[in-house]
This record gives C-alpha cells, sequence and structure tokens, in this order.
C-alpha cells in the first residue's frame, strides 16, 4: 500500500513539473538585480508576462534633475527578436532599436543585445541615460515580433557560385507560433549633478 502512495505521489509530482517550469513570476527578476553604485532602485521598474507577435506600451513621469538609466531584459524565448522605441513628451523619438542586430553589435545599435566595450574588454549589456531639467514623460513602445523558426538557404550568382547563406522564415501551418515570456524595464535613478553660478 506504501508503494504505491509513493507512486501515486511521484506521478502527480511528475505531472506538475511540466506546468511549474512552464509558470512564470517576471517580478522575480528583480531579487537578483543590484543597481550600479551611486544609483538607486527606481519603484517604476517593471517586468510583465508578455506574448510574441504584440505591441506594448509603458509610461515613465522623470522627475526634474534626476539621472536615469534605463535597460531591457527579455527572455531566451523571443530571440532578441523586438524592437523598442522611447519618446520622449509629444513625440520626441530618443531611442529606436532592434533587439539584436546580425552582425557584431556596438554600442548604441541595439536594446538587448550586450557589446563589447573597447575601453574594459567587457561586454555590456545596453543602457541609455536620461536627464531632464523639467519635469517629463518617456513612453517605451515596445512591440515583440512573431516567434519564427529560421533556416539557412544558399544564395548562388548567374554562374552558380556560392555568394552567401540568407536567414528566411519558416512559417508553420496556421501561422506563428505565439510563445510568452517576460519583458522587464529596469530603472535605476540618481540626483543630477547641477553646477550653477
Amino acid at each position: 500500500m506504501k508503494t504505491i502512495k509513493n507512486l501515486l505521489l511521484g506521478l502527480t509530482v511528475a505531472a506538475m513539473m511540466p506546468a511549474a517550469a512552464q509558470a512564470q513570476n517576471c517580478a522575480d527578476f528583480f531579487n537578483s538585480r543590484t543597481p550600479a553604485p551611486t544609483y538607486r532602485y527606481n519603484q517604476a521598474s517593471k517586468s510583465a508576462t508578455c506574448y510574441s507577435g504584440s505591441k506594448y506600451k509603458f509610461v515613465l513621469e522623470v522627475a526634474a534633475n534626476v539621472e536615469y538609466r534605463v535597460q531591457f531584459y527579455a527572455s531566451p524565448v523571443f530571440n532578441n527578436e523586438v524592437q523598442v522605441k522611447i519618446v520622449e513628451g509629444e513625440g520626441n523619438v530618443l531611442v529606436d532599436l532592434p533587439g539584436k542586430v546580425d552582425d557584431e553589435p556596438k554600442k548604441g545599435m541595439t536594446c538587448l543585445q550586450d557589446y563589447m566595450d573597447t575601453k574594459t574588454n567587457k561586454l555590456v549589456h545596453p543602457y541609455f541615460d536620461f536627464t531632464s531639467q523639467n519635469a517629463t514623460r518617456l513612453t517605451f513602445m515596445i512591440d515583440i515580433k512573431d516567434h519564427m523558426e529560421y533556416t539557412e538557404e544558399p544564395v548562388y550568382d548567374e554562374w552558380g557560385t556560392l555568394i552567401e547563406m540568407k536567414k528566411k522564415a519558416v512559417i508553420p501551418e496556421g501561422g506563428p507560433e505565439k510563445v510568452k515570456g517576460c519583458f522587464t524595464v529596469y530603472i535605476i535613478d540618481k540626483p543630477a549633478e547641477v553646477s550653477a553660478f
């Protein structure tokens, strides 16, 4: 009888494992983050469950004379296939970047893909600094692209010489698969250094 109970308990736990693996608590992301020195964590930071093929908007009220640093993070399931636009006030576009590029990324080219800092020779996760002398509003427009699988196809010139391998999206029957994951807007801030006579 004890063996049957143990077997049933084992089957129950095994059945629950995939459900637990699928469950996400996006807010847990903040538990492992420590602000950079001199910065403090900003409560406006947000991590939410998002879906591929969807667009999201997040608004940050910016106080005067405060330096903000913003970073973006996405679950690996999105493959960095996002576009992030940061708009100030009524339409001044400050940033409009993809999550990744096919070439080697450099500072200011992506919003998610790490780049090599040539001064320190270390990988750096992209960040964006903002300071305003007046209170304003930043709107983050996040476009999470369709979840696609890709295949590489050869491209030949007219003589049959291979020119390149080109990525081609493989669209499954019924359209792209919807996947869910976390997208995080991580904000830290510090008083701006204001100098005046």
